[in-house]
């Protein structure tokens, strides 16, 4: 069954045992306008002069007053909520800057779960559950699932929407990562360094991410003439990393460096690689890829690929609200690129350091 989790309200009310909360109409009183001026104040209608405006303002300060967002919602026909619809709870997201941001432009943030088992009538079921009430846009998150751009519209009824992630289609808004470049700035590196028995770890193919940086891999090794059928498939976590480097060093493959498809399984590859006696990156360069916040601290820190998740969360919000409030707002896809960061987990490649035994 979908999971519904709300994460944070970021103007919840709070409730306050035995004391009366304020009303708009206190807001009045105290003010000495009609309550008709103070919802225009809250709504920000230019309709207020600068002095009564200032007059409401200090007189919410005065009382403590949280405007009802339900009353408000039925004024101006949003609840200044939008709903993340997170379909890979296990993968690396963007949802507490997510939260951050949209809290900066007034807004709160629920989250759905999907899970992969759940059927196309369990998200029937959660979007009918979520457009009945007042929700003013969607961001859906790691929706590598089979759903084309027109279940996409019918599930979120009219109602402004981005994906984040994943491989949208044109039709579809979307903010997401340029995988081929940043797999390609991290080959390109390991080249550069002289490495040209590399092996690789991918992330599950079920997902595009996992995807395109083994395509990459296969086609950049290809196009050199170089052996690419030294990898083995993971799964983005650290014991699959851990169990698949151990493999490689059993089928007694030559490689100089290591390439994991997320920064999770390169943990558990250094693990893998320490136990056999092997130095990185003496004897293996290891590289990763997301910049996970721990990465810098791995022994010895992990050279990988950074996604910048915050500015992916800002560009998502920003370009949701432009949606939201002009609905003829261009369909695109917005691209970011990807970060190389060295660090002290790879280094030159010597004829020396080849794990062959």
């Amino acid at each position: 069954m979908i999971h519904w989790i709300k994460i944070l309200e970021t103007d919840c009310e709070e409730a306050r045992v035995g004391t009366k909360q304020p009303t708009l109409h206190d807001v009045a009183r105290l003010a000495q306008v009609s309550h008709q001026t103070v919802s225009r104040v809250i709504n920000n209608s230019p309709n207020v002069a600068f002095a009564t405006r200032e007059r409401v303002m200090n007189a919410i300060r005065s009382l403590n007053y949280r405007p009802n967002r339900a009353a408000r919602s039925l004024i101006t026909g949003r609840s200044q909520t939008l709903q993340v619809i997170d379909f890979d709870p296990n993968y690396v997201t963007p949802i507490p800057p997510l939260i951050t941001i949209a809290g900066e432009h007034g807004y709160h943030v629920g989250v759905s779960i999907v899970r992969q088992t759940d059927t196309i009538t369990e998200l029937h079921q959660l979007f009918d559950d979520l457009t009945s009430r007042i929700v003013d846009g969607f961001l859906l998150f790691a929706m590598d699932v089979a759903m084309d751009a027109r279940l996409i519209k019918e599930l979120c009824r009219g109602i402004p929407f981005i994906q984040l992630g994943a491989n949208p289609a044109p039709e579809v808004p979307a903010v997401v990562f340029d995988q081929r470049y940043g797999m390609e700035r991290l080959m390109n590196h390991l080249f550069e360094l002289g490495h040209r028995q590399i092996a690789e770890i991918t992330g599950l193919f079920t997902q595009n991410d996992g995807r395109v940086r083994h395509e990459v891999y296969m086609e950049m090794m290809q196009a050199r003439g170089l052996d690419n059928s030294c990898w083995l498939e993971g799964d983005f976590t650290a014991k699959s990393g851990y169990h698949q480097t151990r493999k490689l060093l059993e089928q007694k493959r030559a490689f100089t460096a290591l390439v994991c498809g997320n920064d999770e399984m390169a943990l558990g590859a250094l693990h893998a690689l320490h136990e056999a006696g092997l130095r990185v990156p003496e004897d293996v360069s290891v590289v990763g890829f997301d910049d996970h916040p721990l990465g810098g601290y791995y022994e010895p820190p992990l050279t990988t690929i950074r996604q910048d998740y915050v500015e992916q969360a800002r560009q998502s919000i920003d370009y949701l609200l432009k949606l939201i409030e002009y609905p003829e707002t261009p369909v695109t896809h917005l691209v970011i690129c990807p970060e190389l960061v060295v660090r002290q987990s790879t280094g030159p490649a010597c004829e020396s350091s080849r794990t062959s035994g």
